[in-house]
């Protein structure tokens, strides 16, 4: 499908129009709970970043002012303070970036064809698209899964010209009623339903490797949405990115000297699956600013082997392992990342972690959970059933068919007004 490079407004026959700055910052961040970052790439006296909290009385003055200036943009989601994966407080949209590309039809044809819900908003940037899925205010604990959902997304819309760059939490889009290059930035509202993650996971993470004819095919049976979501390496990365900020705490959030580099290394690996190259290194800078004494070169030192890796990464390369082509982020096994901690980990510690464990701890946990699974089985069973195999929701029923059988009613006429099987009638009634 070719992209169509000249600009052209769009259908608004397809819903509602959308050309003010503050509509589209309350659509964006419905019932706001963190941070919103508010730029203007050419502010009046070098004034350039305002952090819009909750409730600020400044808002309908901010976005008043924003009506029809050049380029201004917001921030996707909400955040403590900063826009760093640390400081994450609330997502609240999955985006796509479309450069180039402005055939609004194309974009809803894409999404038939994926079998994935059309955007909420589509805005016209000026030089493109922008498509948002709106969400309703999911928790950090979530990034995992919103990645998952991110990459999905920008593979479908390949064809179309998606920004692979432009898939991180902490992105800053174009705010609708402003100015790009002169050109107006507008949007049209398809849906203003906000998103649970469970339903925009299960919708475009269900059909993942599928064939297209069979994800075309209306007979075709979906994932569980739990086996949709479940389980990536983003959620693996995630729990030691944590991991590593809990050992931080537990030493007062300075790493002890020794293990300073190793410590950075690690999280700028952690970060490397979730932050596009460009927001790496002010995230790692940051972070060992805050958790170590590390000088700048030192500093520069530790994060350069992961940012080549997640650089090559973004630009599509791999990387020969094991006779495969792979990813070229570092990936690391739970002992070798224990191992290189350990003498970090005191044992009134290691419950608190999840990822940097050792294999015989994992083995551990793994086998308590499955006795405690058991003894709910167990217990389930127990409770479900009378002592002669009946189930205690039908014990009732089984009291009253065998009171309207006594009365001469046939099996057939008990299991219509009870609602069960015939078959289940003369079972609970043989030998009466």
């Amino acid at each position: 499908m070719a992209a169509h490079r000249n600009y052209h407004p769009l259908p608004n026959q397809l819903g509602l129009g959308l050309d003010l700055p503050l509509s589209h910052y309350e659509l964006l961040h419905e019932k706001q709970r963190g941070v919103v970052i508010h730029w203007e790439r050419k502010a009046a006296e070098g004034k350039r970043w305002i952090k819009i909290k909750p409730n600020d009385p400044r808002i309908p003055e901010i976005f008043r002012y924003d009506q029809g200036r050049e380029d201004i943009f917001i921030t996707v989601n909400e955040f403590d303070g900063w826009r760093f994966i640390r400081l994450l407080r609330s997502l609240r949209s999955l985006y796509v970036d479309l450069d180039d590309y402005t055939d609004v039809y194309g974009v809803l044809d894409a999404c038939t064809d994926a079998q994935i819900p059309t955007p909420n908003i589509i805005v016209a940037s000026g030089k493109g698209l922008h498509l948002y899925w709106l969400l309703e205010s999911l928790p950090p604990k979530a990034l995992p899964v919103w990645q998952r959902c991110q990459d999905a997304l920008i593979r479908i819309f390949r064809s179309l010209g998606s920004d692979a760059a432009a898939k991180d939490c902490t992105r800053l889009l174009r705010v609708v009623g402003t100015r790009n290059k002169g050109e107006e930035v507008r949007a049209i509202v398809l849906d203003g339903h906000h998103w649970s993650l469970r339903q925009i996971a299960f919708e475009i993470l269900g059909t993942e490797g599928k064939p297209r004819a069979q994800v075309r095919d209306i007979r075709v049976k979906r994932k569980t949405p739990d086996k949709a979501i479940q389980g990536s390496i983003y959620a693996r990365w995630h729990l030691v990115f944590q991991d590593l900020l809990a050992i931080s705490g537990h030493y007062g959030h300075h790493i002890p000297e020794g293990y300073r580099d190793k410590w950075l290394f690690l999280i700028g690996v952690a970060l490397s699956w979730f932050t596009h190259p460009e927001g790496i290194e002010d995230e790692i800078v940051g972070l060992a600013h805050h958790h170590t004494d590390l000088e700048q070169p030192e500093i520069r030192q530790a994060m350069q082997p992961v940012l080549k890796r997640a650089q090559q990464a973004a630009e599509g390369h791999t990387i020969e392992w094991n006779g495969q082509k792979v990813d070229p982020r570092y990936r690391f096994r739970r002992q070798t990342l224990y191992d290189w901690m350990s003498d970090l980990i005191p044992p009134v510690l290691l419950p608190n972690l999840r990822a940097i464990i050792p294999n015989e701890e994992q083995k551990r946990r793994e086998q308590a959970r499955q006795s405690a699974r058991n003894r709910a089985k167990e217990g389930r069973y127990a409770t479900q059933y009378t002592l002669d195999g009946v189930t205690v929701a039908n014990e009732e029923k089984r009291a009253t068919a065998r009171l309207l059988r006594a009365k001469g009613w046939t099996y057939r006429k008990i299991a219509m007004e009870l609602g069960v099987h015939h078959r289940t009638v003369e079972n609970w009634c043989v030998g009466d």
